[in-house]
């Protein structure tokens, strides 16, 4: 009787060969790329309304009441901006008025008033820096003179 042969033995390449090739995979798509956000166009900055903003601000700090600030600019060629406040007392519209004229000097170049005419004895200051006219009161002088009515045509910015 005859033994079957054994087979001979078949190299590392064979084999790989003789197995099924598994299927390519299809190369990963790159994820394309993300996109900014878009920026919205900053409108230009106005550099008086950047100055009324910050006078707003030392008021408010310094607790004035009723802050009404009036675009003139278009009604009158005084000023650009009025800016008007309340002060409860003397010594409160003092404070007032000296807390604006410390921010205004702290802005790069630093602003003094033009004018500053007024005192807190008479119940109304004003400091005039040209393009904005801050206007100081206490509430009886703010109601005799009654500034919202004599520039009631112009816009009250908010």
């Amino acid at each position: 009787m005859k033994t079957p042969k054994s087979a001979p033995p078949k190299s590392a390449a064979k084999k790989a060969a003789s197995r099924k090739a598994a299927p390519a995979k299809a190369p990963a798509k790159k994820a394309a790329p993300k996109k900014a956000p878009a920026r919205k166009k900053a409108a230009p900055v106005d550099p008086q309304r950047a100055r009324v903003e910050r006078i707003r601000a030392a008021l408010d700090a310094r607790k004035g009441e009723h802050v009404v600030v009036l675009r003139v600019a278009d009604v009158s060629s005084v000023a650009d901006y009025l800016v008007l406040c309340t002060g409860l007392n003397n010594p409160h519209l003092r404070a007032l008025a000296d807390e604006v004229a410390r921010q205004l000097r702290l802005e790069t170049p630093p602003v003094a008033a033009h004018r500053r005419a007024g005192g807190a004895e008479s119940g109304w200051i004003v400091l005039d820096y040209l393009d904005v006219v801050v206007h100081l009161f206490t509430p009886q002088m703010r109601g005799y003179y009654a500034l919202e009515q004599l520039w009631k045509d112009a816009p009250v910015v908010s």
